[in-house]
């Protein structure tokens, strides 16, 4: 029987609650000798909310982070919720370009982020725009002169603690406490607004549900599981499924700073960790390495559950054969709820493989329409819809983005094309999205086709998503010079460094081709946009 935890009404009363079962608890770990009790989460997260409350942030302000997955993210996620602020991961990996399209729409108080992320000079990078985003305050883990140190701040006193049991009276259920930035379904950037009854209720299921497997499998109750958190947290994936999950379930959470093969390998081995969950990139890289049975995951591993893209037969059977004999399949996205549909045991690889993904969770509603918005038969293909207490309410201040991503009895448009058979069961065919994959990263076509376009010698610029083995899609930028202009290698190295540059490592082209022929014969639609499948079909067949 799965331990039965209580629903709550705010997702930080999980925090509390924990606190008060089981203070002692290793609630995070961090490396071999870093633990944070339950008790110590609660405590440190109030003080934060103090920090938070001294700096001038209340209920509705929004907080960015630009942290790997860390202790400090965890803190400063709660925190902010305890006082009704919101708070809006983004990537490790973003650089200027990033920030300068999406910090100005979130309108932080505060930025809480790292001075770097390996080669990623975070700081240097926002001390640059420090003018362009106006006045924000930064708290840096770690020192650098862009702003204040948190190990500083979080030791001060506060003589706050009626304000802060004020704020945490004054939110309701349905209140926005996170906002996380996707492709959205037409491509261009969105910041989806995830309330606390989202996020409780997709956990509450997700904990239901794979402690309910892992109990099945083993054939035993199980308890308060072991827990791996490595996930990105600007990805509903790192901050809602894993992370969130694991604050919910009271899970002891082995937390690592960004997903590695061996460290994850090497995570399940040392602790037991029954259970893996990521996208099918992830299990590709494992499946790459020359020395994935030293490691024998399928001695610890109970269950290993895959989202984001559909899999192949070849993938599920390598995963079964060499990294776990059970394994479920989810579909959802972060407006319409992180999971929507999970596989069962027992459903058939042959079956998953060609698209099926399970049947909706309990309330969730599916439906699939035609592009006249008709609704459909079994069978029929066409876009799928979700509507549930799991779907988002609205883009974060994207008025028009909702009108054209929400119907009005609040279904969410996924963009996704599929159907549903007579049983229920969703499959997944295709998708009408021009946002391509990598791995688990979603990129924008024209975040990288307006950085470029300013060269003086590009007429025009469309970037692709290109099938690769491990990473499911990978970015080709084609370039059509000006015309009668000599486009030369140094020419695309220049490109190549204005991506690397401005752009997330994940974003930037793996390969720039020069079309090759005159610009003003690039396909085009008939709204005017480079018609990206004729653009596959002309160059991508013959390119080795």
């Amino acid at each position: 029987m799965v331990m039965n935890i209580p629903k709550l009404d705010r997702f930080w009363k999980y925090v509390q609650y924990w606190d008060e079962i089981e203070p002692e608890f290793p609630t995070i770990r961090l490396g071999k000798h870093k633990i944070i009790t339950a008790r110590e989460l609660n405590e440190e997260t109030d003080q934060l909310a103090k920090v938070f409350l001294d700096l001038g942030i209340s209920k509705g302000d929004t907080v960015v982070t630009i942290l790997p997955t860390i202790p400090e993210f965890i803190f400063t996620y709660i925190a902010a919720s305890k006082i009704g602020a919101i708070t809006i991961p983004m990537d490790k990996e973003y650089k200027k370009a990033d920030f300068k399209l999406l910090i100005p729409h979130s309108n932080p108080k505060v930025i809480v982020t790292i001075d770097k992320w390996q080669k990623n000079k975070i700081a240097d990078n926002l001390s640059e725009l420090k003018e362009d985003l106006g006045d924000i305050r930064y708290i840096l883990v770690g020192k650098h002169e862009l702003g204040e140190n948190y190990q500083e701040l979080i030791v001060r006193e506060y003589q706050l603690d009626k304000e802060l049991e004020a704020a945490k009276k004054n939110q309701k259920s349905d209140d926005t406490i996170l906002v996380v930035w996707t492709g959205g379904t037409t491509g261009a950037p969105k910041a989806v607004e995830l309330t606390h009854n989202n996020i409780i209720e997709m956990c509450f299921i997700e904990y239901q549900k794979i402690i309910g497997w892992i109990q099945s499998i083993k054939k035993v109750e199980m308890q308060r599981n072991k827990h791996l958190v490595n996930l990105p947290v600007s990805h509903v994936g790192g901050t809602v499924e894993l992370l969130g999950t694991g604050i919910l379930g009271g899970l002891e959470m082995i937390v690592q700073a960004s997903w590695s093969p061996w460290d994850a390998l090497n995570a399940i081995k040392e602790y037991n960790i029954p259970f893996m969950g990521g996208v099918p990139t992830m299990f590709k890289i494992l499946l790459s390495l020359p020395d994935l049975d030293t490691y024998d995951p399928k001695k610890y591993l109970d269950l290993v559950v895959l989202s984001g893209e559909k899999v192949s037969g070849e993938l599920l059977n390598g995963i079964k054969e060499r990294i776990c004999d059970e394994i479920i399949i989810g579909y959802g996205s972060t407006e319409a709820g992180a999971e929507v549909t999970f596989t069962e045991l027992g459903d058939k690889l042959e079956k998953i493989a060609q698209g099926y993904v399970g049947k909706a969770l309990p309330g969730v509603e599916l439906k699939i329409i035609d592009e006249e918005n008709k609704e459909l038969l079994s069978g029929e293909i066409g876009e799928i819809l979700v509507k549930g207490a799991l779907t988002s309410k609205s883009y974060y201040k994207m008025p028009e983005e909702d009108k054209a991503g929400f119907t009005k009895e609040g279904f969410c448009k996924t963009g996704d094309l599929g159907y549903i058979d007579e049983e229920g069961g969703l499959y997944i065919t295709g998708r009408i999205k021009e946002i391509i994959r990598v791995g688990a990263f979603t990129v924008l076509p024209a975040e990288i086709e307006e950085l470029v376009l300013p060269h003086p010698k590009i007429a025009i610029a469309a970037a692709l998503g290109v099938a690769d083995k491990i990473k499911g899609e990978v970015v080709w930028l084609v370039i059509g010079p000006e015309l009668g202009i000599q486009f030369d290698k140094s020419d695309e190295e220049e490109v190549m460094e204005i991506c690397r540059k401005n752009l997330a490592k994940f974003k930037v082209p793996e390969k720039i081709i020069i079309y090759p022929l005159d610009p003003n014969d690039l396909p085009i639609t008939r709204i005017g946009k480079v018609d990206r499948v004729r653009l596959k079909k002309e160059l991508l067949p013959p390119i080795e």
